[in-house]
């Protein structure tokens, strides 16, 4: 009696490699554009955080036009130790460490942060240490807040450029000043830097149209350890090469071995003393539009689950394919992936039919089915027993190679 005929087998369609072959294929644009984007912004976070470089305009490591790095870059290589501090407590502990006398604190608060008492406290500290105190742009509170014989004498819309027109050194040492426009435009980003007028025991660098006794663009008080500078443009990157700019900034900043360069932050505003609540945080108008937003949806569920006019009657039972439910059943098995119970339907059914084919009955033991069919063919029993009573197959392609051989079992016994 000859072998069995090896048969090769495919797999169907509906296959797992099939399957992810067909949802590959229709989603991995998407997903190639999900990657792209993750990788991209994964590559900014890097090159936005790795390097030293800041945006802030006046920041001693911004290198733009707006910044002050150029300055902080040559008073470091003077020998004037340049440190940035963003609050005013770091900067009271930086002039406490510092020691007295050997600390200049250049202050530039462009959002108002801090208050008129914070702002004394910062002189008082700047006083104790024996260090001097430079205010970039001033408010009017501010700066009198800085020094009771400091005060603001309004903005100018006028010509950047001004003369010393005073017998201080470092104005006079500067000559002529020029910050620029009150307007930079950076990248085209409008940075607005307002000129300010101060007046003070010594008034510097006054418009030509106007008298110095009325104030100028640098008021220094009495004792010349505070002074206001209302033209911050002399100080960044695009003007300091421009006429005195250089002069004046490296004379007001670095007559002392350290300089504080503060700017103010968020850091500055003060803590609530009770944590605030969510509805401190929540618009007023959140809780009407929940309860709108709440009825719409209970309206939406109730249009959505009502039934579409009266149940359509069918007159049972309904007659249906033999092959739809075959077919039905299978994509369920195959869907979840239940192998052992779709193996053992098979063999139940095949056993069925062979002991109908065989006349032994439908009640017969599966060992009797198996011994018959085994004297039957020729096959050797253990062959018989492990493709009708073994243990069920682990992967799709060995139950449709099971199922194969069912059926080849099943025509060859019908032959007999």
């Amino acid at each position: 009696m000859s072998a069995p005929t090896a048969l090769v087998f495919r797999a169907e369609d509906s296959s797992t490699t099939v399957r992810t072959a067909r949802w590959w294929k229709k989603y991995r644009f998407w997903l190639l554009c999900a990657v792209a984007f993750v990788v991209l912004s994964l590559l900014g976070i890097i090159m936005g955080s790795g390097g030293k470089s800041t945006t802030g305009t006046l920041s001693i490591t911004n290198p733009a036009p707006a910044g002050a790095q150029g300055a902080a870059s040559v008073l470091r290589n003077q020998g004037v130790e340049v440190t940035a501090t963003a609050s005013l407590a770091e900067t009271a502990a930086a002039l406490r460490s510092n020691g007295h006398g050997n600390s200049t604190v250049l202050f530039y608060d462009p959002r108002n942060l801090l208050s008129r008492t914070q702002a004394a406290d910062l002189a008082a500290a700047v006083a104790d240490s024996g260090g001097k105190l430079v205010a970039l742009s001033p408010s009017p509170l501010t700066v009198k807040a800085l020094s009771a014989e400091l005060s603001s004498v309004g903005t100018t819309a006028g010509t950047p450029a001004a003369d010393a027109q005073c017998t201080n050194p470092d104005a006079v040492a500067a000559g002529t000043i020029d910050g620029g426009a009150p307007d930079l435009d950076v990248s085209a980003t409008s940075v607005t830097m307002p000129l300010k007028l101060f007046k003070g025991t010594e008034n510097c660098f006054a418009e030509a149209s106007k008298n110095p006794a009325t104030g100028g663009y640098l008021a220094y008080n009495s004792t010349g350890d505070v002074a206001a500078l209302g033209n911050p443009g002399i100080i960044i990157n695009q003007n300091l090469a421009s006429r005195g700019n250089a002069a004046l900034t490296f004379r007001l900043l670095g007559s002392t071995p350290k300089l504080l360069w503060y700017t103010a932050s968020l850091k500055d505003i003060p803590v609530s003393e009770q944590p605030p609540a969510l509805s401190d945080f929540t618009p007023e108008w959140i809780f009407p539009a929940s309860l709108w937003l709440l009825l719409v949806g209970i309206l939406a569920m109730v249009w959505r689950g009502r039934r579409h006019g009266p149940l359509v009657t069918e007159p049972l039972p309904v007659v249906v394919k033999a092959s739809e439910t075959l077919a039905g059943r299978a994509r369920l098995y195959q869907n979840a992936r239940a192998l052992d119970t779709a193996s053992a339907t098979l063999r139940h059914a095949t056993m069925t039919r062979l002991s109908h084919a065989l006349r032994l009955g439908q009640t017969a033991a599966p060992h009797a089915v198996v011994d018959a069919v085994t004297t039957l063919t020729g096959h050797t029993r253990a062959h018989v027993h492990d493709l009708l009573l073994g243990p069920a197959p682990t992967t799709e392609k060995d139950m449709l190679s099971m199922a194969v051989e069912l059926t080849a079992l099943e025509e060859e016994v019908a032959q007999r």
